[in-house]
């Protein structure tokens, strides 16, 4: 099958994005994004592994390439941190605390320069072991964010109820802002609830200068889009 060979053959690699300090334009690290030629779209990647009951190899095999690569760039030697993207799925499954420990110690890198980053791409119908698991792994140095919160799935109960270093709002909030009071109302409000958690808030789809500008107004922390930086080959952030 083709996502057998997909898979065991990783016919798959990384385009890195920067994420910005909005405020110090000094960066705080990069997202790793799957990319083939196979799959285009890498969701029908991991849709075509949920269908063959190998997601979780899928995953953890995208989680290991990128911090092979991350881990191989002279920018793992600055203060910069990796974001990966990890389904709730693969972090509740028993043998995900030995493969990432593993999976560091190979290449030699901290705990404290990885933020995972629970995926909306799956339900999180298991809060209770996500809030088990997340705290496990947190003692190890590890990170944890939020993604996409205000797409698909995302609700309150799982940015309350589980232990975020990060929240990353979608990019629906980013996309016109200057058109939307109340997409600049509710970035204010997750302002100020991150800020009083001591979470860090990312807002995505960062596309014009406009957007950038109103961003740092709001006293929004980071930020990520095509207008601080495409993704590309980590070799281009360096």
């Amino acid at each position: 099958m083709l996502i057998d060979r997909f898979i065991d053959e990783q016919k798959f690699y990384h385009h890195f994005q920067p994420i910005y300090y909005l405020q110090t334009n000094k960066r705080l690290g990069v997202e790793a994004l799957l990319r083939s030629t196979d799959f285009p779209n890498p969701e029908l990647a991991f849709e075509a592994a949920r269908r063959s009951g190998r997601l979780y190899q899928l995953d953890t095999a995208s989680i290991k390439k990128a911090i092979a690569t991350f881990a191989a760039s002279t920018i793992s030697q600055d203060q910069d941190r990796l974001f990966v993207n990890v389904l709730p799925s693969t972090l509740v499954n028993d043998r995900f605390p030995a493969f990432i420990e593993q999976a560091l110690e190979h290449h030699q890198l901290l705990a404290s320069q990885i933020v995972l980053e629970i995926s909306e791409s799956e339900r999180m119908d298991q809060l209770a072991n996500l809030y088990y698991r997340i705290n496990q792994l947190k003692t190890t140095g590890l990170y944890f964010a939020l993604d996409d919160l205000g797409k698909g799935y995302a609700n309150f109960d799982v940015m309350i109820g589980l232990d975020f270093d990060y929240i990353k709002l979608d990019r629906l909030f980013s996309a016109q802002l200057q058109k939307s009071s109340k997409k600049k109302a509710l970035i204010q409000f997750f302002r100020d609830y991150s800020e009083s958690q001591g979470i860090g808030l990312i807002l995505e789809g960062i596309e014009t200068n406009q957007e950038y500008k109103l961003a740092c107004q709001l006293g929004v922390h980071c930020g990520q889009g095509y207008f601080l930086g495409r993704p590309t080959s980590l070799e281009q952030h360096q």
